[in-house]
This record gives C-alpha cells, structure tokens and sequence, in this order.
C-alpha cells in the first residue's frame, strides 16, 4: 500500500490482482489464517494507515500527534500534496478493477470516489480562478485528469495483469453492467455541470467508458450517447496529448456508422456529426484520426437523402484538403468518400 502511493504502478496491479485472487474460495483457505476478502477490502477502505503531518509529509501510522489518513482519505485530497492524491487515485482504479472483474459490490465506493475527485476538484478550481489563484490551477487539472482516467484502467484490457492470461477472475458481462451504471450518472452530471473544467473532464471519464465498452452495448445505447460521443470527439481533439483516446471513440462511432440499426440512431444529430468529421479530416497529430474520419464521412453517406443532401458542397470541400494528405492511405480514402458524396444529386 505504502508503495503504491509513491507512484510504483506495478504495486498498484499486483495489489489489485491479489483482490481479484481473493475472491476464490475454498475449503482449505475458508477454515485456514488466511486474510479473506473482505477483510482486505476493509483493511484498504476503512483502516487509517498512514499519519500525516502538517507538512503534507506521510508517514506509517504509528503514535504522534499527526492526522491519521486511509487511501479514501489520500485520494479525496485530505493531502496538500496533489502528487500524493494523484499516486492515491491510480492505486485505488486498479484495486478497483481487481473488484469489478470479481462483481463485488464494494466496486460502487470505488466508483463514488473517483467522481467526487472529479467534481470537488471542479469546484476548487473554479474557486481559485475566481480568486486569481492560478499557482495550484494546474495541479487540480493534473487530479481530475487522473481522476478521469482512472475510468480507463477499470474499463481497458489490461496486457501485463488482470486479464485471463494470468488466470484472473472475470464474472461475466461485467463491464456491460459497469457501463450501465456509471454512463447515466456521467450523462446526467454533464447536462448539470456549469464548470467548463469540470464538463471536460466529465467528457473525458465518459470517452473511456465508450471507448471500452462492448459495442453491443454501445448500440443498444447510441441514441442516447451520441451527443456525448460527438461532444467528446470535439473536446479531444483540442489536445494532442488525447490523439490515442480521440482515435478509439472514433473507431466506436464507424462501428455504429456501419451497422443498420446504428445508422437509425444517428439520423437526428447528422448535421452536428458531419460538421465534426469534416474538422478532423485535417487532424495533424494523427494519420489514424484522418484516415477513420474520411471512413465515417463515408459510411454517412448512406443515411437517408433528406439529411445529408444540405451538407454535400461542404463535405466536398472539406474532402479537397485530404486529396493532398502526405499519407497515401488518406489520400485513397478521400478519393472514395468524393466518389460517394459526388454521386449524391
């Protein structure tokens, strides 16, 4: 635990997979001295660890005068020491996600916590900007960002633990039902939030869980998430550091474009998403963005001629830019979206 906390991510997963190991129960550990589950679920959740002093300096718990802090506590900022917050809230996604592989219900504290950071930070922030408290501004993004995407480690496949590879305990459909659960909060918090960091953020944490999710699900869903999608489309692309994650909700979206019942789902918010595959038809950070993008504006084409007719001389438009793309594999795709948006009279 102490480890974790000075930002050693391999003590995070290994802790999480010793969780995830826990919840296999046998006759010979059942009446054995073994620590069970839910004893170490308690252990991490509710026991003051570690002593901290005035200084934001930690210390393993012993006597003194100090505050004594959990990892709940270090994670909701009890710490002035916002790197200390941020070690906190990775340790905690990947116990987590040792829980959410089992379905164990101790999941939703999880959960709860990492969007109070989401939204406390917001409002800190928003605080200090009024106040012209600028110095801390970019450690309170550094939280909430990490907040954020702590969403992606409980929601990702993992390659060097939790996974079936390494025999982890996986319930299945879990992370349908985690999706279910988390996605109308976020959706329901966006629509509040009147803090423009705190939106963001938001959109990130939600990106995430669409990115990841099955697209099963996702489909079932796309009507409703399509507004989401598209605004986390926009929102990433602003960054180059979120080209990755701008990709991967952009591979959600042609999975929904190519298939049928999808195409009916997207029908209502045509308009708003080919204005945003024609800004990212000239992404610069990534051939990947360009090239899917010129694949979806594809695949819309297909949907019925009363919505897209209006927007034809603006896609080809944009589309002349992508016949000059260094990448020859952009290039190709922009001669056959031209050929499909051209042959709509």
């Amino acid at each position: 635990m102490t480890t974790l906390l000075k930002g050693c991510v391999p003590a995070a997963q290994a802790l999480g997979s010793v969780i995830n190991k826990l919840g296999t129960k046998s006759n010979e550990t059942a009446n054995s001295n073994y620590c069970t589950l839910e004893e170490a679920v308690d252990m991490i959740f509710r026991t003051k660890l570690w002593n901290l002093n005035e200084n934001g300096v930690l210390r393993t718990c012993g006597s003194g005068n100090d505050s004594k802090v959990g990892l709940t506590d270090l994670c909701l900022g009890f710490s002035s020491n916002k790197l200390l917050q941020v070690h906190a809230i990775v340790g905690l996604a990947w116990i987590g996600k040792g829980l959410l592989l089992l379905g164990h219900e101790k999941v939703k504290d999880v959960t709860k916590i990492l969007l109070e950071c989401l939204l406390s930070e917001g409002r800190i922030r928003a605080m200090e900007l009024k106040q012209g408290l600028l110095e801390n501004s970019y450690e309170q993004h550094t939280v909430m960002r990490s907040a954020a995407d702590a969403f992606h480690i409980l929601m990702s496949d993992s390659e060097v633990c939790l996974n079936r590879k390494f025999h982890a305990i996986a319930r299945p459909l879990y992370k349908q039902r985690f999706f279910s659960t988390v996605m109308p909060i976020l959706q329901s918090w966006i629509i509040k939030s009147d803090s423009s960091v705190c939106r963001s953020m938001l959109f990130r944490a939600s990106a995430h869980l669409i990115s990841n999710a099955p697209l099963i699900v996702i489909l079932s869903e796309a009507k409703k998430l399509m507004p989401v999608l598209l605004d986390g489309l926009s929102l990433l692309s602003e960054d180059i550091l979120d080209k990755d994650k701008l990709y991967s909700l952009l591979l959600v979206l042609s999975g929904i474009l190519t298939d049928k019942n999808g195409q009916v789902a997207v029908i209502e918010n045509a308009h708003i998403l080919v204005n945003c595959l024609t800004r990212l038809i000239d992404y610069p950070h990534m051939m990947l963005v360009r090239e899917t993008a010129l694949q979806c504006l594809l695949a819309t084409s297909e949907l019925p001629y009363a919505r897209i007719f209006p927007m034809r001389t603006q896609v080809l438009q944009a589309i002349c830019k992508a016949l000059d793309d260094p990448k020859r594999a952009v290039r190709q795709e922009a001669v056959r979206c031209r050929r499909a948006w051209a042959s709509i009279a």
